[in-house]
């Protein structure tokens, strides 16, 4: 009877090995991706009508910093 405990448990560890992801996809351990490819910008893209940076301001904060 020992035994046949014993191998029914190493049989459920080695199931747990298993590679195919698809079945843990109820467990929460399937990651979704964004697909890139559906992305499209709301407006076509323009170029400025000047390269140029404005020049920094003292005592100014970041004007990329959002906070």
């Amino acid at each position: 009877m020992r035994a046949f405990t014993f191998s029914v448990f190493a049989l459920g560890l080695l199931a747990a090995c298993g590679t195919n992801t698809d079945d843990m996809a109820p467990f929460g351990a399937a990651t979704i991706s964004p697909a890139e490819q559906a992305v499209t910008p709301a407006n076509p893209l323009q170029r400025p009508p000047t390269l140029d940076l404005p020049p920094p301001t003292p005592g100014q904060g970041n004007r990329a910093d959002r906070r």
